[in-house]
């Protein structure tokens, strides 16, 4: 029910309260506003993400970013389509052949163990991990998620038994006993000299978004080409089942080990929000190719201000859902800034973004 002003409280005074919430949601959304768009270039390394997670020519540890020592969950939200991504399915179990599929996310090293990695094969997921002189094994996800829809991937590995899990919107699809044991970059480890059309200086100690890392054979090894937003570095295991993917942007916590929102929004620097201790693990935007990515895009996972109905498209509809269900309290989808009251704020914030996204 609608509360009119009282206690002396002036309509002016209620508009401007109102105005004030508005433009504070509105604020909040523009720091969630950005993805990466990755073209699959899978040359001269660019078109990727790059973050150090290792110095060859010392042996001190190196940033948080550097998962593996310890149990770890990777979770990210993307977005595809087969056409841009047609590498063929891929054999599962005791093998790396993740490496065939459009790769995604690459701490590969190369002809040496201690790596892992995600890329995408006939559009499902796949999660490859090859243990320290322990075997290797890949398991594969069953939904095609090159479909042009976000989509919420979690990959889990138990350190002690090499266990390893794959989730694709909150289902788990896959799962298997992998090779056991520490697959963090070696702090001494030394980079083949000649292996990677070049030194693998360059390629091997770094965590890699959007592209296979050594450039070895863009056809054979594919890179990704699509969207990639909110990724996640966890030392915990996360899920021990299936659960609701997330409807915002993280917020770190004591497990979280490096946290990219990609919102930015301009530049070359990809910001590591985690606070975990040691780092943090920024990374680098290595922009090129033809076309040229990646890109910084406004097309996220999680629902524009405003856009009340999910169209991705903030219009008429929208705003005769607000004022069909002005007054109402509760959980209702016309409560744009989750006040639990739909009133001039949520109003405004529609007519403010009105037109967005459409």
């Amino acid at each position: 029910m609608y509360n009119p002003p009282v206690n002396g409280e002036t309509l002016v005074r209620r508009i401007g309260f109102c105005l004030c919430s508005a433009l504070l949601t509105l604020a909040l959304a523009h720091t969630q506003g950005y993805s990466l768009r990755f073209y699959g270039n899978g040359v001269g390394d660019i078109d990727r993400v790059k973050i150090r997670i290792d110095d060859p020519t010392n042996n001190l540890p190196g940033p948080p970013a550097d998962i593996g020592a310890t149990n770890f969950t990777i979770e990210f939200w993307l977005k595809g389509t087969l056409a841009d991504n047609p590498s063929s399915p891929v054999t599962c179990g005791a093998n790396e052949d993740w490496i065939y599929g459009n790769i995604v996310i690459d701490r590969d090293r190369f002809s040496q163990d201690r790596k892992f990695g995600i890329s995408i094969a006939g559009g499902r997921m796949v999660f490859g991990v090859t243990g320290d002189g322990t075997g290797a094994f890949t398991i594969c996800g069953t939904t095609n998620v090159l479909d042009g829809a976000w989509h919420h991937i979690a990959v889990q590995r138990r350190r002690s038994d090499g266990y390893m899990w794959l989730y694709v919107d909150g289902r788990l699809e896959a799962q298997g006993d992998g090779p056991n044991g520490d697959i963090s970059y070696p702090d001494d480890g030394i980079p083949c000299g000649w292996c990677c059309n070049g030194s693998c200086n360059f390629s091997d100690p770094f965590l890699v978004f959007g592209a296979e890392k050594h450039d070895y054979d863009r056809n054979a090894y594919p890179s990704f080409s699509g969207y990639l937003d909110e990724v996640r570095l966890s030392t915990v295991l996360r899920y021990s089942g299936n659960f609701t993917p997330p409807s915002q942007p993280f917020a770190p916590d004591a497990q979280t080990a490096a946290l990219y929102h990609f919102d930015e929004g301009s530049g070359t620097q990809v910001l590591d929000s985690s606070g975990a201790t040691g780092g943090p693990s920024h990374g680098g935007l290595r922009y090129g190719g033809s076309p040229a990515g990646p890109v910084w895009t406004t097309d996220t996972p999680f629902r524009r201000p405003g856009d009340v109905d999910g169209d991705g498209c903030v219009d008429d509809a929208d705003l005769l859902q607000v004022l069909f269900a002005f007054g109402a309290t509760g959980s209702n989808p016309a409560d744009v800034n989750s006040d639990s009251l739909v009133d001039d704020a949520d109003l405004l914030i529609v007519l403010f973004v009105f037109g967005a996204g459409c």
